[in-house]
């Protein structure tokens, strides 16, 4: 029997993912892509994920089906019914909270002891981790500020989830204040210095559905949260609002695509995730560094399908964010070869802070 079965092993996050499970030792392991690759001790298949007999073939006898192919906006269920359909445990790189539903609605043709995990990336996955793990370390915080982003290449398929994030993702310009979402709270800020980064940066806010879903868990009282550029022409590619259809998407990704590479040429890429959570008892802010979104969405996705494997997460559809041990995963990311950085810093108690502040 396969242990895992790669699907996107050709792509930036599939090598990745794969290198990491043959690291462990994981194994058997499989290998899908449309080009195959060759990987030394791996079963590598041809496989098109919107073809379903080959589909069929690429999951079958596996234990863990993870998928690491997209774009995640096309594929939707289709790779976790095969897996379902094949007997095998899912889980998925991508996903939002319509992924999330009908990933649960497939489970519900299943003999109720499979486990499918969705948003088992950076973001989202990393990014909702990193809260719990300062909710657990400081019980009294109720502020939270996070910051995702640097300067990093895009693949053509996350260039096209990106710019066809619906609002099933999250709210740009909203924030989290007294248990609720509050559209157009804020603005973008420009040329500022935010820990853990290399040089000054914008940030654009977006609250993600992932963050609202931690700062109702987490009781937080308020969060602001956003997406970070050290340069300016993915910030003006974004601004370049695409044509209707999946013409204008595609056209709109290239177009990011190329912004991304003018914006990281002579600069080393990297990514990094900084969130901090404040309270009366002082602050901690945790940080994790990784050499480009990638490599850290391949490692977050890898942890996830071996903690499916050791039984660690129990039956049923989950984010990989509200099942995952935020302490045991943050060790391990700590030790992956895609982060340079990962670390919690405590902060002295903040005198300006307020219990009626927001």
């Amino acid at each position: 029997m396969t242990t895992v079965a790669v699907l996107g092993a050709s792509g930036a996050v599939g090598r990745a993912a794969l290198d990491l499970l043959r690291s462990w030792d994981v194994g058997p392991l499989r290998a899908g892509a449309r080009r195959p690759v060759a990987v030394a001790g791996v079963e590598s298949l041809a496989v098109d994920a919107r073809d379903p007999a080959a589909l069929a073939r690429f999951c079958s006898d596996a234990r863990v089906v993870l998928n690491c192919a997209g774009p995640a906006t096309d594929l939707t269920d289709t790779v976790a019914r095969a897996a379902v359909g094949a007997g095998a445990d899912y889980v998925d790189a991508a996903g939002d909270d319509t992924l999330y539903d009908a990933v649960a609605h497939v489970l519900t043709t299943g003999d109720g002891t499979r486990v499918a995990v969705v948003s088992a990336g950076m973001m989202p996955g990393l990014t909702g981790l990193l809260p719990r793990l300062l909710a657990a370390r400081l019980p009294q915080g109720d502020r939270l500020a996070g910051y995702i982003g640097g300067r990093d290449r895009f693949t053509r398929t996350a260039a096209f989830d990106y710019v066809a994030a619906t609002g099933s993702f999250g709210w740009p310009s909203a924030a989290w204040r007294d248990d609720r979402v509050v559209p157009g709270a804020l603005a973008p800020v420009g040329d500022i210095t935010v820990p853990f980064f290399p040089e000054r940066v914008t940030g654009q806010p977006y609250l993600s559905t992932e963050a609202a879903r931690a700062a109702s868990a987490l009781g937080l009282r308020w969060l602001d949260w956003y997406s970070v550029f050290a340069g300016d022409r993915v910030l003006a590619a974004l601004r370049t609002a695409p044509r209707p259809g999946n013409a204008g998407l595609r056209e709109a990704a290239d177009l990011l695509c190329r912004a991304a590479e003018l914006d990281v040429f002579g600069h080393r890429p990297y990514q990094n995730v900084v969130v901090t959570l404040a309270g009366p008892d002082g602050g901690r802010t945790a940080a994790v560094c990784g050499t480009g979104a990638s490599e850290l969405t391949g490692t977050m996705a890898a942890l996830t399908a071996r903690a499916v494997l050791t039984g660690a997460v129990p039956p049923g559809t989950h984010h990989a964010a509200e099942t995952l041990d935020p302490t045991a995963t943050f060790a391990e990311l700590a030790t992956a070869p895609a982060v340079s950085l990962a670390s919690v810093v405590a902060e002295a108690a903040d005198t300006a802070y307020e219990e009626d502040a927001i």
